[in-house]
């Protein structure tokens, strides 16, 4: 049982911590998503670069090189050698959000910002894991 005290600055900090500014979580889904279709707008684009100059070649009856096609059946480098980058990435955005809520000073946004951070700080770790032992290993991907 806790005693009258404990239990008053524990009824404290429930009344303070009732969650998150919503703002700041629209903001971290929104730079989130940007991200992420940025990054795939780059995947595409880059194929549609690729895919015109192969199809300009073959109408003016051009030398192509194998090379060239050999690219398309290409696998991406993203299986084995991005993990270290993601990895990277992740890391550094969990410690940018924590360090954001060690920032603004407040024991709830410190304590809200420290949980949200622990996600891609534990998923960065476990791919530059991951990248590590294959490499090691001598596996790809």
């Amino acid at each position: 049982m806790l005693s009258a005290p404990r239990l008053e600055r524990r009824r404290a900090f429930n009344e303070r911590a009732k969650g998150m500014n919503p703002d700041t979580a629209i903001m971290i889904a929104i730079v989130t998503a940007v991200v992420l279709v940025a990054g795939q707008l780059a995947k595409v684009l880059r194929a549609m670069m690729l895919h015109r100059t192969i199809r300009k070649g073959i109408e003016h009856n051009s030398n192509l090189t194998p090379e060239l096609f050999d690219k398309i059946e290409e696998p991406t480098r993203s299986a084995a050698f991005g993990d270290d980058r993601i990895g990277l990435v992740l890391i550094a955005l969990g410690l940018a959000i924590l360090c954001y809520g060690l920032l603004t000073g407040d024991a709830d946004d410190i304590h809200n910002m420290s949980g949200i951070s622990l996600f891609p700080i534990f998923v960065g770790v476990a791919l530059l894991g991951r990248f590590i032992y294959n490499r090691r290993a001598g596996v790809e991907g």
